[in-house]
């Protein structure tokens, strides 16, 4: 089935962001002498996982990079289905939620 415009706003917004987010992201890591408060606030699931496991392995790296596009593309579903402003919600909560959660202290790793 051919998708709407509707689709291809989230997902073409996301397309562009996601690079500008990495960006920001490996700069507030610092190579690792960093804050990683801006990695913390844009990829939460990753940073999340990192203090889990210590380290950033690559499916979370994947997931990193696909975040942003994952986002859009289930807005873009939500916007065809007029429903955008409440998946939007739910997405905005969960990630802010995530994000809150990578800024209490575990184990001292990527703080």
């Amino acid at each position: 089935m051919k998708k709407r415009p509707q689709f291809w706003l989230p997902v073409g917004v996301s397309l562009v962001l996601s690079p500008i987010f990495l960006l920001l992201a490996i700069g507030s890591a610092a190579g690792g002498h960093g804050n990683y408060v801006l990695a913390r606030i844009l990829f939460p699931y990753t940073m999340l996982s990192a203090l889990f496991f210590n380290v950033i392995s690559p499916p979370f790296i994947v997931l990193a990079l696909l975040q942003f596009l994952l986002y859009g593309m289930i807005l873009g579903e939500a916007a065809e289905r007029k429903r955008f402003r409440f998946v939007l919600a739910i997405i905005l909560a969960a990630h802010a939620l995530v994000a809150a959660a990578c800024f209490i202290p575990f184990n001292g790793s990527f703080q």
